[in-house]
């Protein structure tokens, strides 16, 4: 079934009840991933009919550690609008895909869809240069409007996320289209003074969880390989260049316990200095919820600034 906007309905749905952002209690959108973020072509964006294209995969990472249950999604393309949505009923769309999948937390699975190269495509970017002041001059950017609800349920119970595609011409000739980034490693110490040790990745039941005790401080740090913020070139009004090398950011959740901060990352300040990009996670947790040992979800979501992502799970475990 295809969910394109059924508009109006449910604005406010998909909330989630959970504490803080950085805490997963039950169905949420924590990130989406484009492959390519970025498609850099020879085109026109006055005449983008005749450029030749590629399809590009978008992956939604959901969680949903309350309750084990198939997952239904549906996603679809359009220009940008204010809302995030594909709620202009008379604007051109394209089908990106739906489905079903198993339980994220028991299986791993996700949605993923793809915005196909197509006439179908052609018509989103023209009516998105249609409503950019720039005319298309630093790129295109097509929407994708994703939903996922726990299988059986009504919109009421669905969760929304919207990722942002650009398609940009190839000014200058050496710009080259975005890659998603990558984390070499994470390590964690425990405790102000403890060892850095590599963090083990993966989902719970699938690795061997670092243990806490309740009360307990983790701090965690992403390792980044060498290249990996990149450099790249814009177009000036001048007819020149202007060349940037991107920031990156992370995003902490876990489904118990506190981070400090919340995000990490980010531009550097005025004086050139980068901030930290490491998290501290507290095992701030009742004991009655602890019982003989509870395990913790982490996800840790990379992005830079040009719509690139990447993300990771961990596991902790908690004993009285």
């Amino acid at each position: 079934m295809r969910l394109r906007s059924i508009v109006l309905v449910l604005l406010a749905a998909g909330c989630g009840n959970f504490e803080t952002p950085s805490i997963v209690l039950d169905l949420r959108t924590l990130g989406a991933i484009a492959e390519p973020p970025e498609v850099v072509a020879p085109f026109d964006p006055a005449n983008p009919e005749a450029t030749q294209l590629e399809d590009v995969q978008v992956c939604l990472l959901a969680a949903d550690p309350a309750e084990s249950r198939r997952l239904e999604w549906n996603m679809v393309a359009c220009a940008p609008t204010e809302s995030a949505r594909c709620d202009d009923v008379e604007a051109p769309f394209v089908d990106a895909g739906f489905g079903m999948i198993d339980d994220p937390e028991d299986t791993g699975a996700r949605a993923c869809g793809t915005v196909a190269a197509s006439a179908g495509l052609i018509a989103v970017l023209e009516d998105a240069v249609s409503a950019d002041s720039l005319a298309g001059f630093g790129g295109i950017a097509v929407q994708v409007e994703i939903w996922v609800r726990p299988e059986g349920t009504t919109l009421a119970e669905a969760e929304f996320a919207a990722k942002r595609i650009l398609y940009a011409p190839q000014i200058p000739a050496e710009r080259v289209a975005n890659s998603n980034p990558t984390v070499e490693r994470f390590t964690y110490k425990l405790g102000a003074d403890g060892e850095a040790l590599d963090l083990p990745l993966g989902r719970c039941g699938e690795i061997a969880p670092v243990e806490l005790a309740i009360g307990d401080d983790i701090e965690i740090e992403p390792i980044e390989p060498d290249g990996v913020r990149e450099d790249y070139v814009l177009p000036t009004f001048d007819g020149g260049v202007r060349r940037i090398t991107e920031y990156l950011t992370y995003a902490w959740y876990a489904t118990a316990g506190e981070w400090s901060p919340e995000n990490s990352g980010g531009a550097r300040d005025l004086a050139g200095n980068q901030p930290p990009l490491y998290s501290t996670w507290t095992a701030a947790i009742d004991e009655e919820d602890v019982g003989a040992g509870l395990d913790v979800r982490l996800w840790m979501v990379q992005r830079d600034e040009r719509g690139g992502q990447s993300w990771y799970e961990s596991c902790l475990r908690v004993v009285p």
